[in-house]
């Protein structure tokens, strides 16, 4: 690790053209001896720091038309490779840039870790069992996330899962926290009109417009933000986003398929014990297969396809299984 004493040596050398051998040691509380260890052991590193000898001579970091290198370590440059090349693709159009921001960090740092950096090489394959997470616009993430660190209200028109709701309905909301659950934007929000606490999911929020209205910081009901979204039960995809989309009445209390149903799904609790979710994949089958690992009875509302296709699934399964002997 970079010792803390050299870090603040470099912003000093960033924050001042030039420093006196004497006044770095000052500064730093050290002797001129230990400062000019720690400029070679800036050079080591790649930074371009030139000095001059004689009573009025001084240190000063060169500057020119690209920025020093980076001081990070070897730790943290395979964790910069590693994130960058391994980030969810939920977020639209960044496949593109995530490949420039790594060149460009490449080339900032020193050649010894540049090299390292270059051979974390990671391509990702698509597994078929993962329901994808729509993709949301980079800009209306920035938009949400600076309004929640500027506490302004925001206006939106906001879709409804239910298909006969389409149009939407427009919210007055004031952002808290933005969250990632599932591979799925959300919005932990408080929605003046309905005077509650909201997770909005970013792909269903259209036209978003700032209204310049500051607002009062709010306590969120319950500390654990991951919690908080789970158990919102209107937090699935819309129904255009799958190609199959059902229903059923699941055997199954809601607090259970609040903590394990995928991030696609959306439910609502009829009684203590029985629980209607709703959910897309990309097939028919490939629904029934995430039903039924709840281990629990499901009655299937709609669509007839998915209960033709519950029949075919079980019609599937021939168990043979084998003697056991009571005797042995």
């Amino acid at each position: 690790m970079i010792a803390n004493r050299t870090l603040e040596l470099l912003s000093l050398l960033q924050a001042q053209k030039e420093w006196t051998g004497d006044g770095l040691a000052e500064r730093l509380g050290v002797s001129p001896r230990t400062v000019r260890r720690d400029i070679n052991r800036l050079r080591e590193l790649g930074y371009p720091v030139t000095a001059t000898k004689g009573p009025s001579g001084y240190y000063r970091l060169s500057r020119g038309a690209r920025l020093p290198p980076l001081i990070v370590d070897d730790e943290q440059a395979i964790a910069i490779a590693l994130s960058l090349q391994t980030a969810p693709a939920s977020v639209a159009g960044m496949g593109d840039a995530t490949k420039r921001a790594l060149n460009s960090i490449r080339e900032l740092l020193p050649p010894r870790l540049s090299r390292r950096l270059a051979t974390f090489s990671i391509e990702q394959i698509e597994n078929a069992w993962e329901l994808a997470p729509p993709q949301v616009d980079p800009g209306l993430v920035a938009r949400l996330s600076a309004a929640a660190q500027e506490r302004e209200l925001v206006r939106f028109t906001y879709r409804s899962i239910e298909v006969d709701e389409v149009d939407g309905s427009e919210v007055l909301a004031e952002p808290h926290r933005l969250v990632v659950w599932s591979g799925r934007w959300y919005m932990v929000a408080y929605d003046q009109r309905g005077c509650s606490w909201r997770a909005y999911r970013l792909d269903r929020i259209e036209q978003p417009a700032p209204t310049g209205w500051r607002f009062t910081q709010r306590d969120v009901p319950e500390r654990d933000i991951t919690h908080f979204v789970q158990n919102q039960p209107d937090r699935g995809d819309t129904p255009d986003t799958w190609p199959c989309w059902g229903t059923v009445l699941m055997e199954c209390p809601a607090a259970l398929v609040a903590k394990w149903a995928p991030g696609a799904a959306s439910f609502e609790a009829i009684d203590e014990r029985i629980t209607r979710i709703r959910m897309g994949a990309w097939s028919w089958s490939a629904l029934i297969g995430f039903l039924v690992t709840f281990s629990c009875r499901f009655t299937v509302e709609s669509p007839p396809e998915l209960a033709e296709a519950a029949r075919r699934v079980m019609g599937r399964i021939d168990v043979d299984i084998p003697r056991v002997d009571a005797s042995t």
